[in-house]
């Protein structure tokens, strides 16, 4: 690794040379040599190194889910370790009251319960299928038919220490659908952590045709 790449990782993480020595294990004129490219940190110092990256941006990805939440930059919501909901955006409150639901007797709802509540207990499945708590998706994605009104809906992992720890989830999308009186979910798929170019459908509705089409807003 060179010097300023470690140079870099260090002010990405916010700290001086003693600190990340003392993270390390060594001193900071170590840390000033490997940054100035005198020497190289051991193989061993390296993956701490690395590992210490990983913290942080798992870090960072729960923090910016926090402010999507609580600043309410979109209409979501975040899920615990055990995809109970514990907390939801005022965006996402009124789009849960748009669809007929009481959002705050949503809240430490379990997952499988409120797929169960609203007649689509395979939308579980699906998710556990995809590998989300595993770390094999992405992302996972499903599209909502509410009596017409359509929303796309993205899950994203949240882990601390590369083990799942909770799930934000947030809407990407309104559309109509033609009138109806059904509550359906139209589209699941997700997308697989080695293949980013790529999205899986897993699941395809009678309406599904219509999504592509469909004038979002």
């Amino acid at each position: 690794m060179e010097g300023s790449a470690i140079r870099d990782i260090r002010r990405r993480l916010g700290i001086t040379q003693i600190e990340l020595g003392e993270r390390l294990g060594v001193d900071q004129g170590t840390v000033s040599r490997w940054e100035r490219q005198v020497e190289n940190p051991r193989p061993a110092t390296l993956a701490r190194l690395r590992s210490l990256l990983e913290r942080d941006e798992e870090r960072r990805a729960f923090n910016r889910s926090l402010a999507i939440v609580r600043c309410d930059l979109r209409p979501a919501s975040l899920l615990d370790q055990n995809l109970r909901l514990v907390e939801i955006s005022a965006s996402g409150k009124k789009a849960f009251t748009d669809r007929g639901q009481d959002p705050f007797k949503l809240m430490g709802t379990s997952f499988e319960t409120y797929s169960n509540r609203i007649g689509a207990p395979h939308l579980r499945d699906h998710l556990l299928e995809s590998g989300f708590l595993d770390g094999a998706a992405l992302l996972f994605s499903f599209t909502v038919n509410a009596r017409g009104n359509g929303n796309v809906t993205i899950w994203e992992p949240l882990t601390e220490d590369g083990q799942f720890i909770g799930a934000l989830n947030y809407i990407t999308s309104f559309f109509e659908f033609p009138a109806n009186d059904e509550f359906t979910i139209e589209k699941i798929g997700f997308v697989a952590t080695d293949n980013p170019g790529t999205f899986h459908v897993t699941h395809a509705g009678q309406r599904a045709h219509l999504i592509d089409g469909a004038s979002f807003y």
